[in-house]
């Protein structure tokens, strides 16, 4: 069974000092997912770089394909030991997990991965070994649906210490609070941002070590079908609305005034169409039972590039009620996407589009199946 992760991740600042000396990096493939978590050593300017130096170093191996060992190998003959306290200079945390539920684990100085299954905390066998002369743990396990992993950072495990806690928060009590509070049912972030709460709590709000937790909670994938566009034959409009509404258990996409009632004619669904627009520069959207989400056609479909595309420049994904917010969005959730374009052309639109510096159906598809690939997701198109 193929699964899906959603991550979480939340950090405390070491109190009077402007930045976190931990650094975390997500490392998104076609067929994994890796999260890398480093703590540098001491905290400010000085462990952020060093961190940051260690995940740099981690996500440029594994964009080359190289193995979890080998990353590790390379990071710890570059780093250096620090000869007064004879520590490395950063820990190290990589975990892999593969869409076949499979998962990797290696672990430097870092406390150890914690895993719930159904509010249980389960046993991951590890073997200690000697990586580039580095004493590490290392782990192969599989995750479900459900599971809960959570990474953390020595400061969320030391909050508090000689204060609230004499020897700390500790692991134990870092469970017994995720058990009693029953955060297993609760979604990532919100499992990370009340761990770093306890942490910020322990530590009576002046926190004396930098702390990071990040929390991933394994999911069936999210799937998507959008359907753009009528086919340039009239006679295999019947197919392709068959094919769409066929494809079971997917959120469903039409996109296009034109495709819209293509679908209401072969169906008998009427479309209602709303007349409110929520962003001026946006068509209003409509609605056809069975359907998600219904959208006019080209204006909606460069928007939600554009949007698209902001968010892989570094910007926040606009999130409104506007059609190609709610297009950009579902498709960002999205794991699996498939496209099913019709090739038929409006010679109406050529004067629009030309005035708008718009991107015609085919052209803007195909920049959005770029874009959603670089972001790693899973994209078929069928053209008609």
């Amino acid at each position: 069974m193929k699964i899906r992760v959603d991550i979480g991740i939340a950090s405390l600042s070491k109190k009077e000092e402007e930045v976190c000396g931990d650094t975390s990096r997500i490392i998104e493939g076609k067929d994994s997912v890796t999260i890398i978590l480093s703590d540098g050593l001491g905290s400010g300017i000085k462990a952020s770089i060093l961190s940051i130096l260690s995940t740099q170093i981690a996500a440029g191996l594994l964009k080359r394909k190289l193995g979890l060992e080998q990353v590790f190998a390379t990071i710890a003959d570059t780093l250096p030991i620090c000869k007064v306290r004879d520590i490395a200079y950063s820990t190290l945390s990589i975990l892999k997990i593969n869409y076949d539920g499979t998962a990797h684990l290696i672990e430097y100085d870092n406390p150890a991965l914690i895993l719930v299954r159904d509010n249980q905390l389960l046993k991951i066998n590890k073997q200690q070994r000697m990586i580039a002369g580095k004493e590490v743990f290392e782990s192969f396990f599989r995750i479900d649906v459900d599971d809960l992993l959570i990474l953390v950072s020595d400061g969320v495990i030391n909050a508090g210490v000689g204060g609230l806690f004499k020897l700390g928060l500790g692991r134990e009590r870092l469970l017994e609070n995720i058990f009693k509070r029953d955060l297993n049912s609760e979604s990532a972030q919100a499992v990370t941002d009340k761990i770093i709460a306890l942490t910020d709590a322990c530590y009576l709000g002046k926190a004396g070590d930098d702390s990071t937790s990040i929390a991933i909670k394994g999911r069936i994938p999210r799937k998507v079908v959008l359907l753009t566009g009528p086919p340039a034959d009239q006679k295999l409009d019947k197919i392709v609305v068959e094919n769409f509404t066929g494809i079971q258990s997917w959120k469903k996409i039409v996109c296009g005034g034109a495709t819209g009632n293509m679908l209401s004619r072969q169906t008998g669904r009427e479309i209602e169409i709303s007349l409110e627009y929520t962003d001026p520069s946006v068509p209003p959207v409509a609605s056809i039972a069975g359907i998600d989400l219904v959208t006019e056609g080209i204006l909606t479909l460069n928007k939600a590039l554009e949007r698209l595309q902001h968010y892989m420049e570094g910007n926040g994904l606009k999130k409104a009620d506007d059609g190609a917010s709610q297009l950009a969005q579902n498709l960002y959730l999205a794991d699996e996407i498939t496209f099913l374009m019709g090739t038929s052309t409006n010679p109406a639109h050529k004067e629009m589009m030309e005035s708008l510096q718009l991107k015609p159906r085919p052209v803007v598809v195909g920049h959005l199946v770029n874009v959603l690939r670089d972001m790693g997701k899973e994209v078929n198109i069928e053209t008609y």
